[in-house]
């Protein structure tokens, strides 16, 4: 444990001298270093430090080019695992200090008590040695912990980028991914329907259980629509408006299918996260509009009015 830990900080206090941004491939350059003291890339290191200089970038560059590089296609693997491989030896002396931590607390706990609660210049040399080790594990404890937070920071992943074409919640199409479809729709020279759907009451929810809670509703109710319209892109147009373009299903059996669809959300039992309390029936609105080609301006503003009245006049409701 102690040789893993000293590796580790003097790897940290390499970097910290050189002012040396600790990424990956620095860290790893410093491990390099500290463990061979007499070896080249060491000897190159002094060389370039000598009369008090500071390592660059472009000097550990150099010298990782230089001494420590393999094979191109081998580099970003060996690095991430080399990186990875440390990030978990300090994660497990972290947790065998804090275990060190408890287990000294016990001890003392135990003399104090055996001692009759006598002051702590009383007791016994061991207690006093007990203390101090107390003391000194727990700010190596503190230290530890900085460190590997550094350490990972720095090794954990970019994110993906973010596709501007779907909405983060739910992941159906936004307005600007919505284009394509909606392009679609008006070619051809046929007609089309739009269903506009929404949660009823969703603003209740969200302020009696917070907009975490609401947002888990809205994932459920667009996981709901998607199941019973698999063949068709769902569009979050607005915070709480749900879209379907449909170009190739008759309004008889779109209505059926919208119908099928609110049936299903209202049956589902959605329940608080963690507490597992019932939120009650969640229930949804629809609204269906028939356009013509190039009306699709027109049948978008009918169905989301048509939305609007079924759920003023209680939800659970298709319109139009």
């Amino acid at each position: 444990m102690r040789t893993a830990f000293d590796r580790a900080r003097r790897a940290l206090n390499f970097l910290e001298l050189h002012q040396l941004d600790p990424s990956p491939a620095h860290y790893e350059f410093a491990l390099a270093v500290i463990a061979a003291p007499g070896s080249a890339l060491s000897e190159a290191v002094a060389t370039h430090t000598d009369g008090g200089l500071r390592l660059t970038g472009a000097a550990v560059q150099h010298l990782v080019e230089r001494y420590l590089s393999p094979p191109r296609e081998q580099t970003l693997d060996r690095r991430e695992r080399t990186v990875m491989r440390q990030a978990q030896e300090l994660g497990t002396l972290t947790s065998d200090a804090h275990d060190l931590t408890q287990a000294l607390e016990r001890d003392m706990g135990a003399m104090v008590a055996q001692a009759g609660g006598v002051a702590e210049s009383d007791l016994p040399a061991t207690a006093n040695d007990f203390v101090l080790r107390l003391s000194d594990a727990e700010r190596e404890l503190a230290a530890l912990r900085s460190e590997v937070v550094r350490l990972r920071d720095n090794i954990v992943p970019a994110p993906p980028p973010e596709d501007v074409d779907r909405d983060n919640l739910t992941r159906a199409l936004n307005r600007s991914g919505a284009a394509e479809v909606m392009a679609r729709a008006d070619a051809g020279g046929q007609g089309h329907v739009v269903l506009t759907f929404s949660v009823d009451a969703l603003d209740l929810i969200n302020d009696r259980y917070g907009r975490a809670v609401g947002d888990n509703v809205l994932n459920a109710f667009a996981a709901t629509l998607q199941q019973t319209f698999d063949d068709e892109e769902l569009i979050r147009w607005s915070g709480n408006e749900f879209l379907f373009i449909i170009r190739d299903l008759p309004p008889s059996a779109a209505r059926l299918r919208t119908e099928r669809a609110l049936e299903s959300f209202a049956a589902r039992r959605l329940r608080l996260r963690g507490s597992g309390e019932p939120i009650g029936m969640v229930t949804a609105s629809a609204g269906i509009a028939i356009g013509a080609p190039g009306q699709q301006e027109e049948s978008l503003i009918a169905s989301r009015a048509n939305a609007t009245l079924a759920a003023s006049r209680g939800g659970n409701q298709v319109e139009g």
